[in-house]
C-alpha cells in the first residue's frame, strides 16, 4: 500500500510541474504545436486509470477536454496564476483527490456540521467471510459463494427460491451507523432495514416457516404464503405474519415496537402472545408485565422511511440515541434523570445535526455542549 501511494505522490507532482511549465509557456507567448498536450494528458489519464477506486468511469475524450478548458486553456491561466512556486498547492490537491479516491470505502473523520455520506457501507456475512455490499464484494461473494444475487443501489435481491432441497447457509447483513438498506428475500418479501440494524436470516428458506433474526429497525412487506408463515425473531420475542406490512424497532435498552400498517401478525414474548390489528403497535418494554398493545401513530413510527425524524412525546434518551446512530457521534448525559423527560421533534433526516438539537434547545429545558464528535446533554439552568 505504501508503495502504491508513492506511486500517486510521484504522479502528482509531475502532474503539477507539467501544468506549471505549461503555464509558463503559455505566458512567455511559446506557440505549441498541435497534439503538445498530449503527454500531460497520458499523465493525466495515467493518474486517473491507476488509482484503485469504486464504481469509477475511465475518463473518457470528452471529460479530458472539459479538464483542458477548465486549467489548461489560455484565458483560464491567466486567473490561475500558476507559478513553480505554487506547485505544491497543486500537489496537495491531487493528493488529497488521490488518497480521497485509494480509500473509498474507510470511515471518514467529520464535523458534526457535515449531512453524513453513506462511506459507511453495509456488510454480508456468508460462511464465515465477511464482504462489502458493493459492486466489487457482490462479485466476490457470487464467485465463492454461488449465490445468486444482484445489487441496484441500496437493495439487494436474492433469485426466487425454486424448490429444489439445498442445505441452508446463514447470511447476515450488517447496516452501520449513517446507512440505511433494502433487502429482497427469496421469497419475494422485502426488508428496509433502518440504520445501525443486523438482519440474520437462512438461504434458502427450508422447511414449514421463513424465519429471520433481527436487532434494530426494520420496515417488512411479507409475501403471503398460507403454507409457510414469516417469522420475525428478536431478543425473546417473535412476530408471525402469513402476509403483511409492519415496522419492527427492537435496538438494544429500548423498548420494543412492532406497528402494524397492514394485515395482522400475532406478537409473542416468553409470557404471552397478541394479536394485532391494522393502527396497533405492541410494545414490549423491560419491567412491563407482558405486552402493552395500543393505538399508533403509524406516521411517526415510520417517518424514517420518508427520509424524517419524527419523535412524538419521546424520551430524551430515545431520541438521542437514534441522533447518536445517524450522525455517528457519541453522547453523554452530565445527568441521568434527563434521559427520561419526554419531547416531541420532526425534521428533515438529512438536515444536520445542529438543526436537531436547536429544535431541542428552544424548549429551554436542555442545552448541548459539542466537542468534536462528542455531544453533552446538560440541563439548562
Amino acid at each position: 500500500m505504501k508503495r502504491e501511494i508513492e506511486k500517486r505522490i510521484d504522479l502528482a507532482r509531475q502532474f503539477a510541474k507539467r501544468l506549471a511549465e505549461e503555464k509558463v509557456s503559455r505566458e512567455e507567448g511559446e506557440v505549441r504545436a498541435p497534439g503538445k498536450e498530449l503527454p500531460l494528458q497520458e499523465l493525466y489519464d495515467d493518474i486517473e486509470v491507476n488509482l484503485p477506486r469504486v464504481c469509477w468511469e475511465p475518463t473518457g475524450q470528452e471529460e479530458w477536454e472539459v479538464f483542458r478548458k477548465r486549467y489548461l486553456s489560455k484565458g483560464r491561466g491567466r486567473r490561475l496564476v500558476l507559478r513553480y512556486s505554487a506547485v505544491a498547492v497543486c500537489v496537495v490537491a491531487a493528493l488529497t483527490v488521490a488518497l480521497w479516491l485509494y480509500f473509498p470505502t474507510q470511515k471518514q473523520v467529520k464535523p458534526l456540521m457535515i449531512v453524513p455520506v453513506a462511506s459507511n457501507l453495509p456488510t454480508i456475512s456468508v460462511s464465515d467471510k465477511e464482504y462489502v455490499l458493493d459492486s466489487a464484494g457482490i462479485d466476490c461473494l457470487q464467485r465463492q459463494n454461488e449465490v445468486a444475487v444482484k445489487q441496484k443501489g441500496k437493495e439487494l435481491t436474492y433469485a426466487t427460491d425454486t424448490g429444489a432441497v439445498e442445505e441452508p447457509v446463514w447470511h447476515t447483513i450488517r447496516v452501520p451507523r449513517q446507512a440505511e438498506f433494502s433487502l429482497v428475500l427469496g421469497d419475494g418479501s422485502h426488508v428496509r432495514m433502518n440504520t445501525n440494524t443486523v438482519l440474520r436470516y437462512r438461504v434458502p428458506f427450508t422447511g414449514t416457516t421463513r424465519e429471520v433474526w433481527i436487532e434494530g429497525e426494520a420496515y417488512f412487506e411479507v409475501v403471503p404464503d398460507n403454507t409457510r408463515p414469516f417469522v420475525v425473531h428478536f431478543a425473546d420475542n417473535s412476530v408471525t405474519v402469513l402476509g403483511t406490512q409492519f415496522n419492527i424497532s427492537c435496538y438494544n435498552e429500548q423498548p420494543s415496537r412492532t406497528t402494524l400498517v397492514s394485515g395482522s401478525v400475532c406478537l409473542s414474548d416468553s409470557r404471552d402472545s397478541v394479536v394485532l390489528l391494522p393502527g396497533q403497535e405492541g410494545v414490549i418494554a423491560t419491567g412491563d408485565k407482558g405486552i402493552r398493545v395500543q393505538e399508533a401513530d403509524v406516521d411517526v413510527n415510520t417517518a424514517w422511511l420518508n427520509d424524517r425524524f419524527y419523535f412524538k412525546e419521546r424520551s430524551l434518551f430515545e431520541i438521542m440515541r437514534a441522533l447518536s446512530d445517524w450522525y455517528d457521534v457519541t453522547v453523554r448525559f452530565n445527568d441521568r434523570d434527563l434521559g427520561s423527560m419526554l419531547f416531541s421533534v420532526e425534521t428533515k433526516r438529512y438536515e444536520d445535526i445542529d438543526s436537531v438539537l436547536e429544535i431541542l434547545e428552544n424548549t429551554k429545558k436542555i442545552c448541548f455542549v459539542k466537542k468534536d464528535d462528542v455531544i453533552e446533554v446538560r440541563r439548562n439552568e
